[in-house]
C-alpha cells in the first residue's frame, strides 16, 4: 500500500495553485476599472497602426496639409464636387459635428469610405489624423 505522503515541493505547488485561484476568484486583479475612451491608447485606433504617434492635433498644422494635397483638387472653392469645399477651415466644418465619429468628413475619409482611396501615400495615417482631429480634439483650428 502506498503512503499518501506529500513532499514539501508538492505542498508548495498546491499552496501556489490554491492561492492563485483565491486571488483570481476574489478579484485580486479587479483593480482595473472601466474608463471612458481617451486618446492615450493605440495611436492607430480605430483603423490600425499609424505613423502619427500620440500628439495633439489641429486643423492648420495637421489636417489642412492632408486636405490640400489629396482633396483640394476636387473640393476647391471654385468647383466643389459634392457641394463640399476644403479650401478653408470654415468650409471644411460645414455640416460637421466636432466630437462625432459619424460626421461625414470622418466617415468619408475612413477605410471603406468614399474618399479613402484618394489619399496618396499612407492612407491609414491620414484617415487616423482626420478621425482623431474631429473626434478627440473637437476639430480644433490650431493648437
Amino acid at each position: 500500500m502506498l503512503a499518501s505522503k506529500t513532499t514539501p515541493c508538492c505542498r508548495q505547488r498546491r499552496w501556489f495553485a490554491l492561492s492563485l485561484i483565491v486571488i483570481v476568484t476574489c478579484g485580486g486583479f479587479g483593480c482595473v476599472q472601466g474608463q471612458p475612451a481617451t486618446d492615450t491608447g493605440d495611436p492607430g485606433f480605430p483603423f490600425g497602426p499609424s505613423g502619427i504617434g500620440l500628439q495633439p492635433l489641429a486643423y492648420v498644422p495637421d489636417v489642412k496639409p492632408i486636405l490640400d494635397a489629396d482633396c483640394l483638387s476636387c473640393h476647391s472653392a471654385r468647383n466643389p464636387r459634392g457641394n463640399y469645399s476644403v479650401a478653408t477651415y470654415a468650409q471644411v466644418m460645414t455640416g460637421q459635428r466636432p466630437g462625432d465619429a459619424s460626421s461625414s468628413l470622418v466617415t468619408d475619409c475612413s477605410p471603406g469610405g468614399s474618399m479613402y482611396g484618394y489619399f496618396r501615400g499612407d492612407a491609414t495615417t491620414k484617415a487616423t489624423v482626420v478621425f482623431r482631429w474631429m473626434v478627440y480634439y473637437g476639430a480644433a483650428p490650431t493648437r
